[in-house]
C-alpha cells in the first residue's frame, strides 16, 4: 500500500515583547509587517510544496442506479461527487460508473461492481510540472477498466497503481487495461502499455502486448497468459462503457425527471429517501406550496425517460406519475 503523505505542521507560535509608549510605534509596525510577510511566504511555500497537491477522485458520470459508501453510510452516486480514501464505489445490475483521477486518468466500472479506493495520493514535484499519482485499489467483485487520456499523456503525468483482485495484484505503470473478479475467476487484459500480475508464491506475469490476456479459475491450476480474440476484446471494452439512453447522469446534464409533486412534505421526504436508498440521487424542493421530488443531471431526454419508465414499472419505488423536464423549467 502506498505510504500516506504526511502534512507539515503549520502551527506557529508568535511572541511580541512589551514596548514602551515612546519611540516604539515604528518598530512595532516593522516587526508586525515582517511577521505578516513571513506568514505570506510560508503560505506560498506550502502552496508550491509537493505535499499540497490533493489527490482528487471525482464521479464524472453514472448510469444509475449506483452508490458511494463511506464508513458504512451508503448514498446514491452522482456527478461531481468527490471520493476519499476508504470509499467504496458500487454499481447495480445494468449500471456503470466513470471516475476521474486528478491526473486526468479514468476508472470505468461495469455492472454489479464494488471497488474500494484504499488510498490515492498525488504529488507535483515541480510547479506546473507533471503530476505523480500513486494509488492502491481493491476490486471486490465486478468489472474494472483503467485508462489514461491524451491530455494526461501529453502533460507527462506518471502513475503507479496497484489493483488487488481476489487471488492476485495487478501492478499498473501508465496503461490502458481491463480486469474483472468474481467467485469463479480473476482475469486481466492489456490494451496499451504494460501490467504485471503477481500472485502469492508465484513469479510475476508480465502482460506487455496489446490483447495479452491472463485468467485463473477458482480451484484450477494456473495457465500461461494468452491472447484475447477480437470478439473477446470488444466484449471486455463494452462491459465498462456507458449505454447512451439508459439512465446516464453527467455533470451539467440538462434533463431531469420530476418524479412527483406532493402536498405533504412527509410523503415527499419518504419518496425521496426510498429512491436514494435504491441508488437514485433524488432531491426534494418546495415549489408553489407543494413539494417536488426530482432527479437531475440526465445527459439526454432518452436517459430521463428510461429511468422514469423503470421507476413506474417498479412497484416498490412507489412512483405512479411523473414527467420529463429541462433543468431550466
Amino acid at each position: 500500500m502506498t505510504k500516506q503523505i504526511s502534512q507539515p505542521d503549520r502551527t506557529h507560535s508568535t511572541h511580541f515583547a512589551a514596548f514602551s509608549r515612546s519611540g516604539t510605534a515604528g518598530v512595532r509596525r516593522s516587526w508586525a509587517d515582517q511577521g505578516l510577510v513571513a506568514m505570506m511566504l510560508a503560505a506560498a511555500l506550502w502552496t508550491l510544496s509537493p505535499m499540497a497537491q490533493a489527490a482528487t477522485t471525482t464521479v464524472e458520470a453514472v448510469q444509475v442506479p449506483a452508490w458511494v459508501e463511506r464508513h458504512g453510510d451508503r448514498r446514491p452516486a452522482q456527478p461531481g461527487q468527490l471520493l476519499r480514501d476508504g470509499d467504496k464505489a458500487l454499481t447495480a445490475a445494468g449500471s456503470r460508473m466513470l471516475l476521474r483521477i486528478s491526473d486526468r486518468s479514468v476508472i470505468k466500472l461495469g455492472e454489479q461492481t464494488e471497488l474500494v479506493l484504499q488510498q490515492v495520493a498525488s504529488t507535483q514535484p515541480v510547479a506546473a510540472g507533471p503530476k505523480e499519482v500513486k494509488a492502491a485499489l481493491r476490486l471486490v467483485t465486478g468489472v474494472f477498466r483503467y485508462a489514461t487520456d491524451y491530455t494526461s499523456k501529453a502533460l507527462g503525468n506518471k502513475r503507479e497503481l496497484n489493483l488487488e483482485l481476489a487471488t492476485a495484484t495487478v501492478g499498473i505503470r501508465g496503461t490502458d487495461f481491463w480486469s474483472m473478479t468474481d467467485a469463479e475467476h480473476d482475469a486481466v487484459c492489456i490494451f496499451e502499455g504494460a501490467v504485471e500480475v503477481v500472485r502469492a508464491g508465484q513469479p510475476g506475469i508480465a502482460l506487455e502486448k496489446p490483447g495479452a490476456f491472463w485468467v485463473v479459475f477458482t480451484g484450477q491450476a494456473e495457465q500461461p497468459a494468452g491472447q484475447a480474440t477480437p470478439d473477446q476484446l470488444a466484449k471486455f471494452i463494452g462491459q465498462a462503457e456507458m449505454s447512451p439512453g439508459q439512465g446516464v447522469l453527467l455533470e451539467g446534464g440538462r434533463w431531469r425527471v420530476v418524479v412527483a409533486l406532493l402536498p405533504g412534505v412527509s410523503d415527499a421526504a419518504t419518496l425521496r429517501e426510498r429512491l436514494r436508498t435504491a441508488g437514485y440521487p433524488a432531491e426534494l424542493i418546495a415549489r408553489g406550496g407543494r413539494h417536488e421530488v426530482r432527479i437531475n443531471q440526465f445527459a439526454t431526454r432518452e436517459d430521463a425517460q428510461t429511468v422514469l419508465a423503470r421507476l413506474q414499472a417498479t412497484i416498490a419505488a412507489g412512483v405512479t406519475g411523473g414527467r420529463i423536464a429541462l433543468a431550466s423549467e
